[in-house]
């Protein structure tokens, strides 16, 4: 093509040695992709959704093209070359159509790019899947509309399958009426309870007592991420449990949030966040004077639907 792509972001993560096995999502999704056009894996950030859509992948019967965004997919002619790259590896013959043809270009025409993708997928014989993973790091719109055609005209045996910290920019209405759409959201991706406890003997190989681990689970309500660095931090300090605060200023847990939550977000969210963090509950008003903005309603639906650890209680 003459366009250096990065090799690595095709590739399914390689599950860790010691991980929870999660059968009953597994299932759920090897018997839910062939039926609907897209999959959504909708979850904040530490609830496991690559390894649970990596773990799927390995053992899917379909074939699977995997693409891990990294926010450098733009322009829309370059996130399509990823998406020909990622299909390839595949169906290497993919390069040869007309599609190779027009995506080898210096500049493609788009929508003749998009109409060749459609084309091509049908001609796949049997069922393709493929996994966006981080697909909240797109933030351009041409992007967001490019899929969006893909998805309104794909064949049935095609299938989308993406994985965010937020319910993306796409017509997601239409297809929930058209029972094309699967979502699995944050109170699926919790750990249960025996999850939870099989995660503190297998994983962190900590022994603990029944009420310990009981107590541990509420802390982190199921969280995944938020188990493991509590674990963690038992493991460095040798705390027993009931002497554990597992909250953001807990050191591990901060680092955590501030690296792959905070600042990651604009500088308006954030300031919001750190003003409010000094609050039990949340209300619209409240926000509004604590803040000094004169949206705060507004600004907690948007955190919600970002899924930024807030959870409406009406």
């Amino acid at each position: 093509m003459g366009i250096v792509l990065i090799k690595s972001k095709l590739l399914i993560p390689i599950r860790p040695a010691e991980m929870v096995a999660r059968p009953d999502l597994r299932a759920m999704l090897h018997g839910a992709v062939e039926r609907h056009k897209l999959v959504i894996v909708d979850a904040p950030a530490g609830y496991g959704k690559t390894m649970l859509l990596a773990d799927w992948a390995k053992s899917a019967h379909l074939p699977v093209a995997w693409l891990s965004i990294t926010g450098e997919e733009a322009p829309v002619d370059r996130f399509l070359r990823y998406m020909l790259a990622a299909w390839e590896i595949i169906q290497p013959e993919i390069i040869d159509t007309h599609l190779g043809l027009l995506l080898g270009s210096q500049a493609p025409n788009i929508r003749e790019a998009l109409i060749a993708f459609l084309n091509a997928a049908e001609q796949v014989s049997g069922h393709l899947v493929f996994v966006l993973d981080d697909y909240h790091l797109i933030d351009d719109p041409d992007i967001h509309s490019a899929v969006a055609f893909l998805l309104d005209h794909l064949p049935p045996n095609i299938h989308f399958v993406l994985a965010s910290r937020r319910m993306p920019p796409l017509p997601l209405a239409r297809y929930r009426a058209r029972r094309q759409l699967l979502e699995l959201r944050t109170e699926d991706l919790r750990f249960t309870r025996q999850e939870g406890e099989d995660f503190i003997k297998q994983v962190a190989g900590l022994t603990l007592s029944s009420e310990e681990v009981s107590s541990l689970y509420a802390h982190t309500e199921g969280w995944v991420a938020g188990l493991q660095l509590a674990a963690l931090t038992i493991q460095r300090s040798g705390k027993p449990v009931d002497q554990l605060e597992v909250r953001g200023g807990q050191r591990l847990i901060a680092d955590f949030l501030s690296e792959e939550v905070l600042l990651q977000l604009p500088e308006d969210i954030q300031d919001f966040l750190i003003k409010t963090s000094i609050l039990d509950r949340l209300c619209g008003s409240l926000c509004e004077q604590v803040t000094g903005i004169t949206d705060g309603q507004t600004m907690l639906e948007n955190l919600e639907r970002q899924n930024l650890f807030i959870v409406p209680l009406d």
